[in-house]
């Protein structure tokens, strides 16, 4: 077998230049897919789901302290106060945010707009000249607050 029968078989087909081109082109987005990824917004942390137990830990927090609310056994601003613990707990747990001393504004300018309406409604109810007759809106909102991010 000499060279001149070897040349046929190794004669360039345009399928070699398909393939290097396909090969080319999966270099070139595998080197750039952090751009591209980037510039779709996928980039964008997302919060992370919080876990079923650290859920159903804090809704069974909120009935306890509105069992107590319909038994008597506390007054409506105690259980606001309670309430307002457990909410600034949750966005500790669930979010890593330093909030025990957290007013709903400071809430608010730092982004957390769920955690601000749940705290706002339950200072109406803490810090009211009057008694308080319900607080069944600042229940259902702590309860808003704790399933709408989970």
């Amino acid at each position: 077998m000499g060279p001149a029968e070897l040349v046929a078989p190794l004669q360039l087909s345009a399928w070699w230049y398909v393939a290097a081109c396909a090969v080319l082109l999966a270099a070139v987005l595998n080197l750039f897919a952090p751009l591209l990824r980037a510039a779709a917004g996928s980039g964008a942390k997302s919060r992370p789901r919080i876990p079923i137990p650290v859920r159903s830990t804090y809704m069974s927090r909120i009935a306890a302290v509105e069992s107590k609310l319909g038994d008597g056994d506390v007054g409506v601003r105690d259980s606001a106060r309670d309430l307002a613990k457990i909410v600034r707990e949750f966005a500790r747990d669930a979010w890593g945010v330093k909030a025990e001393h957290l007013t709903y504004r400071d809430a608010a300018v730092a982004g957390l707009d769920d955690l601000a309406e749940s705290l706002s409604g339950l200072y109406e109810a803490e810090f009211a000249e009057d008694e308080a007759h319900d607080l069944g809106p600042q229940i259902a909102g702590a309860r808003k607050l704790v399933t709408r991010w989970s």
